[in-house]
């Protein structure tokens, strides 16, 4: 599937992303920023970040998950999408979020 092509199907999220494609598509003009007018450009910066396991795992398993419905994104595209979800979170449901990062709960067995 080429990124101008529309998704096949009725899937929202591959049609999502899709629009995003194009969005990002439709904005790279190739001209160089007229630092004279005060324009900001975007930089990007190398960031390492540090998994456990079994979130390395999930993120895996999204991946997958999302290739099967016909989105390819990379491990860094998700951990960008994730970062852009955070960030729109109610801050009660951040310090929830957060909490279950440093301190999870831990996991318990029933017995019978």
């Amino acid at each position: 599937m080429s990124a101008l092509a529309p998704p096949p199907g009725d899937d929202p999220i591959a049609a999502a992303t899709h629009a995003l494609k194009l969005k990002r598509l439709a904005g790279k003009t190739g001209e160089m920023p007229d630092q004279k007018k005060g324009k900001k450009t975007a930089r990007t910066v190398r960031c390492k970040v540090r998994l456990t396991r079994s979130e390395f795992l999930e993120l895996s398993k999204l991946k997958k998950q999302l290739a099967r419905k016909g989105v390819s994104a990379s491990k860094e595209e998700l951990v960008r999408a994730g970062l852009l979800l955070l960030v729109h979170l109610d801050r009660s449901e951040l310090k929830t979020a957060i909490r279950d990062v440093i301190a999870p709960e831990p996991a318990t067995e029933e017995r019978k």
